[in-house]
């Protein structure tokens, strides 16, 4: 009855990150009804979608923090309220300003959500089936996504712009008073942070220099940073303006092509989990691997003569890219693990900037680059493979330096169990 109840905990928050990522990415598919109804050009768009994940990057420590001290229950709850006003407000917006104070909130209660789910876990699962909940988190988030491909296209072209997003942040809204109503920020019994003459909370800037001087946690941002970033950066944006308007896809196709990219993510997400799990051994030569085949992707897509490459590659491409995004959930575990448990926390949390912060910067370069007339999106996603070559580097000298050392950690690490807790995330 326990197990199953940690389950049901666990699956109800994990069901509002799916909610969260539907939001966060329906600006991809929706970008160029955006540019139309609100007369902007696709620079503007770019900053309009650099806001929202530049919102969401400021606020995962604050986020965490908030988890931290008022419970991952009620963090979520405030993350619901405020992408549901978000989502309305850019649902009724006719003009830019509104749309904008829509997605910026849409940016700030996503930065709730993910790390508040993987507090969950860490209170309600024993250590060895972190990586699992990790990754299983990860594929919740890919359903969400999903939402935004195919069935939004087929949404904002049925019901229209406002109905879709007024629709989807009023249900949003009401999840709030479920996630109040049925979330438990841990077992019946388990102490409470700070009790039994401990301090609940460790200073936040010492701990997260500690967490960021070991090796392990730079390991897991660059992981993070170059396989996240692009998954984001196009499924966010980028991927669908440039199936439609650099190779000319019929709307319909783009989206099913996006699809494709997305459902990678999700297929892949519970095998990593579930691989790394029986062989931790394996999981620094996988984020190191799949950098590269990312890397490699598009380098060849964006580097194509002419600029239309063949269809099967870019395909390809779309899938490697989804399985990088479900192997940057990998790095999460690195950092846990090559960390102290009063450090681990923050050590996850700064983790998790590195993607965001490469996504962000793919967008505003490419913002940058149009408005600076480079006359096509491909160029514009140049930078975004200069990121990558960062990404490979970084990661490649620290698996040479400390694969081994982070794999040994593994099996000894520790997490939350509703008799021995894992020291509270990134304070």
């Amino acid at each position: 009855m326990a197990a199953r109840g940690a389950w049901w905990v666990w699956g109800l928050a994990a069901s509002f990150y799916l909610v969260a990522l539907f939001h966060r990415m329906s600006l991809g598919v929706a970008s160029l009804d955006a540019q139309r109804r609100f007369d902007l050009a696709p620079g503007t768009i770019a900053t309009l979608s650099a806001l929202q994940l530049g919102l969401y990057l400021a606020m995962t420590i604050p986020a965490g923090l908030a988890a931290d001290r008022i419970g991952p229950r009620r963090a979520l709850a405030l993350g619901l309220i405020a992408m549901a006003i978000g989502e309305t407000a850019f649902g009724l917006a006719s003009a830019a300003p509104l749309a904008l104070g829509g997605r910026a909130l849409v940016g700030v209660g996503d930065a709730f959500m993910f790390l508040s789910v993987l507090r969950i876990a860490q209170d309600w699962f024993p250590a060895h089936r972190y990586a699992l909940l990790a990754s299983l988190t990860g594929l919740a988030g890919a359903v969400g996504q999903i939402g935004t491909t195919v069935p939004l296209g087929l949404s904002l072209d049925g019901a229209g712009w406002t109905a879709t997003f007024v629709t989807s942040g009023v249900i949003t809204g009401a999840l709030a008073i479920v996630c109040l109503r049925g979330v438990r920020d841990r077992p019946a019994g388990a102490p409470a942070p700070g009790t039994g003459g401990a301090p609940a909370h460790d200073p936040i800037l010492p701990t997260l220099r500690e967490a960021w001087a070991r090796p392990a946690t730079r390991h897991a941002f660059w992981a993070h940073f170059g396989l996240m970033g692009p998954f984001v950066a196009i499924t966010a944006l980028w991927g669908y303006p440039y199936l439609v308007q650099s190779q000319g896809l019929a709307s319909s196709t783009a989206r099913a092509w996006l699809l494709v990219c997305v459902a990678s993510f999700g297929a892949a997400a519970p095998l990593l989990g579930a691989i790394v799990a029986r062989a931790p051994n394996l999981r620094t030569g996988l984020l190191l691997g799949t950098t590269l085949a990312v890397t490699g992707g598009w380098a060849a897509t964006l580097l194509w003569p002419g600029g239309h490459p063949p269809a099967g590659l870019i395909v390809a491409t779309l899938v490697i890219t989804g399985a990088g995004g479900a192997c940057a959930m990998l790095a999460f575990d690195v950092a846990r693990a090559g960390n102290p448990a009063h450090i681990a926390g923050g050590a996850t949390g700064l983790a998790n900037t590195g993607g965001f912060g490469a996504a962000v910067a793919v967008q505003l370069a490419a913002a940058g680059l149009l408005g600076m007339g480079a006359g096509s999106i491909p160029v514009a996603l140049l930078p975004m493979l200069g990121l990558l070559l960062v990404a490979c580097i970084q990661g490649a000298r620290f698996a040479a330096t400390l694969g081994a050392p982070v794999a040994q950690a593994l099996p000894s690490a520790t997490i939350a169990t509703p008799t021995a807790r894992m020291p509270t995330p990134i304070t």
